[in-house]
């Protein structure tokens, strides 16, 4: 009975595991699986994105006097931006990744687990792969709809353009993508293979996005899961003089475990997530006045683009306030188990640690912008709040 129910339970943590699977397809696409890092890949993938950003950005320069046609760039430029910061940061801390990747996937034996612990523990990859199934499905509809927007938004005109063989016809040749080019597109072949040629820009902006935010999500999921449990070891922690300086010893190699995994995680981010506050907070400010113009114009055949668009944003946005705010919680929690353990029980060595581990606790782990904002369930309704401001002004002066 004991090893059908210790079965059942390593088939649960298996399943959990599946999270990781996902990682590896996501970043091996990129050549960014720390274990199997491809360079050409990588650099191939890279190039071309920053080739296109680099055309993004030429446009903007070139056409800085038009305001709408800067307003579009901007909208376009700050989520390439982020992205080709994600990337980066992925192939800078790629191998202090791979370590917290493998130190990870030794955390899914059911034999170190009682059943609260693993249920615990269980549930929140649960929350990491509900998480990762709405940011790639999001992605995809964002990525995929707004490259199709300049022929939803004139589907009538091109297929009247097709029957007249461009005879008589109102068709414009528009790019999905702000990307400058050398040379008129005033033909349909010439259009269409330009077009064609930035489709790869969907996948790899798609899976940059999407690669970067599932690994912080289940990595940030990960400890916070593990802290739970630390929690849950603490508050039963046996005063036995047999038993309580073993296990005061396991706990706290587990405790410093978890921190340095949790400092990794910060560095590693910090930069990516300092740049997504900041296009976030932009860009619900950019899209909204987007959707309100379109509406008040009638262009309501763009509109999914732009609310699919959005809606990725603030999604992501909250994914990384709410991993974040797992994570400040689980650290409190196991300060105050420190507090609620009967350390008074215990021998003086015993409790010296215990009290040490109580002062270490009270700087809980965190995700940061940078090295000043954290990220938390308040940083979310701030940068809302900051987004609509800045939308109240931008119409205000328009």
């Amino acid at each position: 009975m004991m090893q059908n129910h210790q079965l059942q339970g390593q088939a649960e943590l298996d399943d959990s595991s599946q999270v990781f699977r996902y990682n590896y397809i996501l970043l091996t696409t990129l050549g960014l699986w720390p274990a199997s890092l491809s360079d050409v890949r990588f650099f191939l993938n890279f190039g071309y994105f920053c080739y296109e950003m680099l055309l993004e950005y030429l446009d903007l320069f070139l056409f800085i006097d038009n305001f709408e046609n800067v307003l579009m760039n901007l909208t376009e430029n700050m989520a390439f931006s982020q992205i080709f910061i994600r990337m980066l940061m992925l192939r800078i801390y790629n191998s202090e990744l791979g370590e917290i990747i493998g130190d990870a996937k030794k955390d899914f034996d059911a034999k170190n687990y009682t059943e609260e612990e693993r249920k615990t523990f269980v549930a929140y990859h649960v929350k990491s792969r509900t998480f990762m199934k709405l940011l790639i499905t999001n992605t995809a509809l964002t990525a995929s709809s707004y490259y199709v927007k300049p022929l939803l938004g004139q589907m009538g005109e091109l297929m009247e353009y097709a029957n007249s063989n461009g005879e008589n016809s109102t068709f414009i040749f528009m790019l999905p993508y702000r990307f400058y080019t050398f040379y008129e597109l005033n033909d349909a072949q010439t259009y269409f293979w330009t077009y064609g040629s930035q489709l790869p820009f969907v996948f790899i902006s798609g899976f940059g996005q999407s690669a970067a935010d599932c690994l912080m999500v289940t990595l940030v999921y990960h400890v916070s899961g593990q802290m739970a449990v630390l929690a849950l070891r603490i508050a039963s922690i046996d005063t036995h003089p047999s038993k309580c300086t073993q296990e005061v010893q396991k706990i706290v190699k587990a405790h410093i475990r978890l921190l340095r995994m949790g400092k990794v995680i910060q560095r590693t981010f910090s930069a990516t997530l300092l740049g997504h506050l900041v296009g976030a907070t932009s860009l619900v400010c950019i899209l909204g006045y987007q959707i309100l113009t379109s509406l008040a114009n009638g262009e309501r055949a763009i509109l999914i683009s732009f609310f699919a668009f959005i809606f990725l944003v603030l999604l992501v946005l909250y994914a990384h306030c709410t991993v974040g705010e797992s994570l400040i919680t689980e650290s409190e929690r196991v300060s105050q188990a420190y507090y609620d353990c009967e350390w008074y029980n215990m021998s003086k060595e015993n409790a010296r640690i215990i009290i040490l581990c109580m002062a270490r606790s009270q700087k809980p782990l965190q995700l940061t912008a940078g090295k000043f904002s954290m990220f938390c369930l308040q940083t979310l309704t701030d940068s809302i709040k900051a987004s609509m401001g800045y939308l109240s002004v931008l119409r205000t002066v328009m």
